[in-house]
């Protein structure tokens, strides 16, 4: 049965993402992406992948994934596997700083594992109450994800259906990933075995592929969430999107599905997944039509300021009548 309901979150990631209509909004160009490379100041990491490029024109669109472009659905999901994957192999020396935090915590979560499923106990009651409300957390959000899209379409908000779009392939990124470290860790769940958690406790002579490392639930519901945050970075998106993610990752621990450990690896992966698809996807940030910047020229003791305005962006005829506007006398 759970490996059903794990096909059908599957088959309605692909579905959501195969057949989504091509949008109107093109696809950022990172020079240097990377699943670690951070965003802004306050995001973490660095290194990765190379970017996808789509050779354009100014009078050309960008090949979007969509149900007119299925192909290129499947390339940008090989791409950005390709991408996540390989991204250790470029890890920097200032990554430490995240990374020696992040491995210390999941060292000491999975050593006090099983001890903290033992003090939390059992109680069937709210193990099905947690199991409902991370299932229906997680339907939701691929859901979400999908009328957030449809629904901006509708409006005409390209904005609003990128988030979607991205949003469906940030977990269908994070499910692949997920899926791929379970059957390279076997983990036994909490309620199986002598539910310490064990790795591999059997050796190759009993092999499931619905292991307990990490949580696909969190992975997908943090990917989700990054994108949003990312694409409205404002406190009254990110706080609820993150708790959000959050409570659901908390209810697989209280629904004995999932360690500890699997929640903080899994949610983290998702985290970076999604900040990883919206630095290679989303739309590119609007050119400024308006510049300036200190001139100093330090052998003749000049200095002054350079303003710079590009035609493309800004009305110059708009300009000029408000410069030459006659100023109000009292």
């Amino acid at each position: 049965m759970i490996l059903l309901n794990r096909i059908v979150v599957f088959i309605l990631f692909c579905s959501a993402l195969g057949f989504l209509p091509s949008g109107t909004y093109a696809q950022a160009e990172d020079s240097s992406p990377s699943l670690l490379r951070s965003t802004d100041t306050n995001d973490i990491g660095s290194s990765s992948g190379e970017a996808q490029t789509t050779p354009q024109n100014p009078t050309s669109k960008p090949v979007i994934c969509g149900i007119h472009h299925v192909g290129q659905c499947l390339k940008d999901l090989g791409h950005d596997q390709a991408g996540i994957w390989t991204s250790p192999l470029r890890i920097r020396a200032n990554d430490a700083y995240w990374l020696v935090p992040f491995a210390a915590a999941t060292g000491v979560a999975l050593h006090y594992d099983a001890q903290a499923m033992q003090e939390l106990g059992v109680d069937k009651t709210r193990e099905d109450v947690s199991s409902t409300f991370s299932d229906i957390g997680l339907y939701s959000s691929i859901a979400g994800a999908g009328g957030l899209y449809f629904f901006g379409l509708a409006k005409n908000n390209d904005h609003l259906a990128e988030t979607g779009r991205l949003g469906e392939e940030a977990m269908v990124n994070s499910f692949l990933v997920v899926e791929a470290l379970k059957l390279a860790t076997n983990r036994e769940r909490p309620n199986e075995g002598n539910g310490r958690g064990g790795f591999w406790p059997r050796g190759t002579s009993s092999y499931q592929t619905d292991g307990s490392f990490p949580s696909g639930h969190a992975a997908a519901t943090f990917a989700f969430a990054r994108v949003l945050a990312l694409e409205y970075p404002s406190k009254r998106v990110q706080i609820p999107a993150y708790l959000f993610a959050l409570a659901v990752s908390a209810s697989r621990v209280t629904a004995r599905e999932h360690f500890p450990s699997d929640v903080l690896v899994g949610g983290t992966f998702g985290y970076l997944i999604g900040g990883y698809l919206f630095r290679h996807h989303a739309r590119g940030e609007q050119v400024s039509g308006f510049s300036a910047a200190p001139l100093i020229q330090a052998s003749t003791r000049t200095y002054g300021l350079q303003l710079r305005f590009t035609r493309a962006q800004v009305n110059l005829s708009g300009v000029a009548r408000l410069i030459g506007r006659p100023k109000a006398t009292n």
